[in-house]
Parts: C-alpha cells; structure tokens; sequence
C-alpha cells in the first residue's frame, strides 16, 4: 500500500505516519494521501465512500467533477503528462478535520502539501482541496507553453513551404495535442463556475481568493490555447489555399491542352477512316495542307485562349 500521512498536532505541528493506525487519536487535522490506484480495496476498507464516483486509470471520465454527500465532498481534477499529453484524475476527500487524495503517482512533485498545511486557515480541509486544484491548474502552463512554442517553431519553420506530406501531418498533430489539452482546462472552468454557486461550502474569504485566482489562471490559459490554434488554423488555410490554386493552374493548363487537341483529333478521326471515295486522300500536298491546318487551328486556339486571359 502506497500511503502517506500528514497531521497536525494539538500543539500545531506538522507529522507524518505510515499508516492510519499510526496517527494520535487528538490531531486537529489529517492528510490521507494514498499515491497509486491499486490502493483502492484500502481506501474503501479504511473509509465509507462512494467507489462509483472514482475516477482512475479503469474508469476515465477525463471532466472534473463534484460531488456533495451527507459526509464528506469529493472533488475529481486531473493533471496533465507533459510527454504523452494524457489526463490523469486526482480524487480529492473533503471530510471534518480530514482531507484524503487518491491518484496515481506523487503529488509533491507540483503540489507542496507541507507548505499548505503550514499556511492554513479556518476551513483547511476546504482550502487544501482548492490549493490542489490551483496548483493542478498551475502544473497546465507548462503544458499550454510548450504547445504555444511549438505552434511558433513549427510556423518559422514551415511557413513558407507550400508542399509536403509531412507538413500536413504535423499540423494535425499539433491540433490533437491542442485537443487533448482543451479536453481538460474548458471543463475545469466549468467546475470553478460551480464552486462559486456552492456559497454554503466555499464562503470563506480564503476559498474566494483561491477560486479567484483559479479562475484568471485558466483565463490565461484558455487564451494561450486560443491563440496557438488560430495561428494552426491560419497556417493550415493557408496551406490548402495555396495547393487548391496550384490544382486548379495544373487542372487550367490540362483542359487547355485537351481543348487544343479536340479538334486535332476530329481531323485525324475523319481521314484515319480510310474510305475509298475521299478525295483527299489522293491528293498529293493534302498531307502538308492537314498539317498546316491543324497548326493554324492550335495556334489560333492558344491566341484566343491568351486573348480571354484563360492562359
């Protein structure tokens, strides 16, 4: 079992145990961090909650949500693998005087859990809970600013290619990392949105403070984003437009050519046939006058192409 405990003390120091046993039965508070999803069988044994509602590696929703019960709040967010860009959920436990994350990996690697302990105020269960939410939201910059640099290296290096396979295919992925990004910060406003609806649980002054600066951080975001796929967008009109007009000059100069050679072809058709009673066919310059023919005829053809502007 991967669990790791925080508590303060009735003399408001911060300890750590190794297990639920372990903690002194008078602390003010308690942190339940249990650090891998296979803990789950202890998490349901160790606590009455609702397992329908979690969210991990089996059961991916990838939308924050909320849920208020009888006993105790559950609040699910989700950060984000920088390498492969896939949305992770963090399971949060709001209970009296305890505060209990079920996730996969290691929270102090974004999240200094001490630090907030530390700066508690009158609802630090509460607050605990939006500290990780902020923090989980802050953890996205880097996130939105690596897509935001790619956009740009991408354009300063194939702006002005007009062709390419490959240019095509890097485009769409630069879009599939933007959507999978979208995927988890637009909800999330949505989830903040609900916290301010929520005045009977989020009304203190520091949970506003926190919420507030959740909600402009995701602001930010959400324009970081805006901004890296309108820049993809423009870049893939672009691209289109300009390999749309080049089709359409090689489609111009093909039907000028098949134009050209039509009536050529109805020429060669009717003498190719060979009758016995067409004089022409032993008349002896009627070769070299077809020929000229044929020649005023394509040259007269590609004048008047050149004079309607079609060429």
């Amino acid at each position: 079992m991967s669990l790791k405990v925080q508590y303060i003390t009735k003399e408001n120091q911060i300890e750590t145990a190794d297990g639920r046993d372990t903690v002194p039965h008078d602390v003010s508070f308690t942190w339940y961090d249990y650090n891998s999803f296979d803990d789950k069988e202890e998490l349901l044994s160790d606590f009455k909650v609702d397992d329908d509602k979690l969210e991990d590696e089996k059961t991916k929703r990838y939308r924050p949500q909320y849920y208020n019960f009888n006993d105790y709040q559950l609040l699910i967010c989700h950060v984000i693998d920088q390498d492969t860009l896939e949305a992770h959920a963090i399971n949060i436990f709001v209970m009296k005087d305890i505060v209990i994350t079920y996730h996969d990996g290691v929270l102090e690697d974004f999240i200094d859990i001490t630090n907030i302990i530390k700066h508690k105020h009158e609802d630090l269960e509460i607050d605990i809970a939006l500290h990780i939410l902020h923090e989980t939201v802050e953890q996205y910059f880097d996130i939105v600013h690596d897509i935001e640099d790619e956009v740009i290296l991408f354009e300063e290096k194939h702006g002005n290619e007009k062709k390419g396979d490959d240019i095509t295919a890097k485009m769409f992925d630069v879009r599939k990392e933007i959507f999978r990004v979208k995927r988890v910060i637009i909800p999330m406003e949505e989830l903040v949105e609900k916290f301010k609806e929520q005045d009977d649980v989020f009304n203190s002054g520091q949970s506003e403070w926190i919420l507030g600066k959740i909600d402009s951080k995701i602001d930010r975001q959400k324009l970081i984003i805006q901004f890296s796929e309108e820049m993809i967008d423009e870049m893939k009109d672009n691209y289109i437009s300009y390999n749309t007009y080049r089709m359409n000059k090689i489609i111009n100069v093909l039907t000028i050519i098949s134009a050209v050679f039509l009536p050529l072809t109805l020429i060669t058709g009717i003498y190719g046939m060979n009758f016995k009673n067409m004089p022409e066919l032993g008349w002896g310059p009627g070769y070299f006058v077809t020929l000229g023919i044929m020649i005023l005829i394509s040259v007269g053809m590609l004048g008047f192409f050149k004079y309607k502007g079609w060429m």
